[in-house]
């Protein structure tokens, strides 16, 4: 088995890659998953059922089930194979994706594929958690690279937020746990009844993530910077209900005085925000130290 499998950051694209949205997305080693026998701190007790419930959707997934040696996944699960992790789960982190990826590493019969089979693959397996998976979060994982993914295809890119001098990246930590599944399936919901929400994210929304990606990746970081404002302000304006309201102010506040940017971080709704900044001391006035990751 592997050592680790890192988290991930999803940069731009959360929830609307199932709605035609370009997505990128980048390990971050801060937080990791790996699957040994060893009982350690960060073993999670509920190893064994996170672990049944990827071998049932293996096995009851026609498309995946004569991929992996199950006999040998059930064996190990029997014998007490663990979760050690420090991924915070329901964080936004992709804590079941890096799961995900270490059972693909220690137990599929062949793991010559191309990313966008990959992407398919893992996806399928992670819908054991959410339903429905892109798979982007288990890919990123598992290449330990950072990923594009478009409607048809997934590339592998080099960068690393590190080298970003431009702006900073960070994290805020909202003390609060959420659920994937329930936040994804409010936003299909929202976006199948609400006319004007769906034409806000797809004349609006889609366009301008797909902009920032595109400016990112090309290095045009002054751009990619001014128009990470203009998407804070559309999630601030559209997407509330993937917002803790105790961050609502803070959130237009910090837009409105340009002292930093905050967006959603995977699925929203607790877990941590997403947040870009110049000047990391304008963060640190809003929050603690103890609320702040830079990335």
């Amino acid at each position: 088995m592997k050592n680790t499998f890192p988290s991930k950051i999803l940069l731009f694209g959360e929830h609307i890659i199932n709605k035609g949205a370009n997505g990128l997305a980048t390990p971050f080693y801060s937080y990791f998953s790996v699957l040994s026998f060893e009982n350690t701190e960060h073993s999670l007790k509920e190893s064994k059922l996170v672990l049944d419930l990827i071998f049932n959707q293996m096995k009851n997934t026609a498309s995946l089930n004569t991929l992996f040696d199950l006999d040998a996944y059930a064996k190990d699960i029997e014998n007490g194979m663990l979760i050690n992790m420090n991924i915070p789960i329901g964080y936004g982190l992709g804590s079941s994706g890096a799961i995900c990826a270490g059972v693909f590493d220690a137990y599929a019969k062949d793991k010559n594929k191309n990313p966008q089979e990959l992407k398919t693959i893992l996806g399928e397996m992670e819908g054991a958690f959410h339903g429905k998976s892109s798979g982007l979060d288990p890919l990123v994982s598992y290449l330990e690279k950072s990923v594009l993914v478009t409607k048809d295809n997934s590339e592998i890119k080099d960068f690393n937020l590190k080298n970003v001098t431009e702006f900073h990246t960070f994290l805020i930590d909202t003390k609060q746990a959420r659920k994937t599944a329930p936040l994804v399936n409010q936003f299909i919901a929202t976006y199948d009844s609400n006319t004007s929400f769906a034409e806000k994210v797809d004349k609006e929304i889609v366009p301008l993530t797909n902009d920032i990606i595109t400016d990112f990746l090309e290095n045009n970081l002054s751009t990619t910077y001014t128009k990470i404002a203009q998407l804070s302000k559309l999630h601030l304006e559209n997407f509330k209900f993937l917002i803790l309201e105790k961050h609502l102010s803070i959130w237009e506040n910090a837009l409105k005085n340009d002292d930093f940017y905050l967006k959603i971080c995977g699925a929203g709704g607790g877990g941590f925000m997403l947040g870009f900044c110049k000047d990391k001391s304008k963060v640190l006035e809003v929050f603690g130290e103890d609320e702040v990751v830079f990335v």
